[in-house]
C-alpha cells in the first residue's frame, strides 16, 4: 500500500491524502495499465498531456493531512488491517465519469477482501464514506 496526495478537496477545501492498493511494480497487471495509461489511451483520446501516475485501486481518499503529519509511517502500521492473505481484485467493466481523477476508469468488482480492506482504512482515516457509495476503480485517465 501507498499513501499518496491527490488534487482532490475535502468539505473544509483542504487537499487531503488518498491511501492506494497499488500492484506489485513490474506484474503483468502493474505493465499492463501502465502501458494503456501512458500510452495507448491518451493519443486516441488526444490526451498526451494527461497527469501520469501509478495505477491503484484507492482505499480512501479525503484523508485530513494533519492526521498524519508528524509520523506517516506510524500512522499506516496503526491502520487495523484485516485477517486476509491476497485481495481480489476482479474487474468489471470500463466506464466514463465526469469527475477529474475518473474520466476513464476500470470499475472494479466488489469482492469481500478489498471491501474489508478499503473498510479499514475509511475507518482509521476518519475519512467518513457510506460504503455503499464506494466505487473500486482504476483510473486510466
Amino acid at each position: 500500500m501507498s499513501a499518496a496526495t491527490h488534487k482532490d478537496t475535502n468539505s473544509a477545501g483542504d487537499p487531503g491524502l488518498s491511501l492506494w492498493l497499488v500492484p506489485t511494480e513490474g506484474s503483468d497487471i502493474y505493465n499492463a495499465l501502465t502501458k494503456a495509461m501512458n500510452q495507448l489511451v491518451p493519443p486516441i483520446l488526444g490526451a498526451s498531456d494527461s497527469p501520469k501516475f501509478e495505477p491503484h485501486v484507492t482505499l480512501a481518499s479525503r484523508i485530513p493531512r494533519q492526521s498524519i503529519e508528524t509520523d506517516p509511517q506510524k500512522w499506516l502500521d496503526g491502520i487495523d488491517l484485516p485477517a486476509v492473505s491476497t485481495v481480489e481484485v476482479k474487474f468489471h467493466e470500463l466506464a466514463v465519469g465526469e469527475a477529474f481523477f475518473k474520466k476513464l476508469f476500470i470499475r472494479c468488482k466488489r469482492s469481500d477482501s478489498l471491501l474489508q480492506l478499503a473498510s479499514s482504512c475509511r475507518a482509521f482515516s476518519s475519512a467518513k464514506i457510506d460504503e455503499a457509495q464506494y466505487d473500486p476503480h482504476v483510473s486510466i485517465l
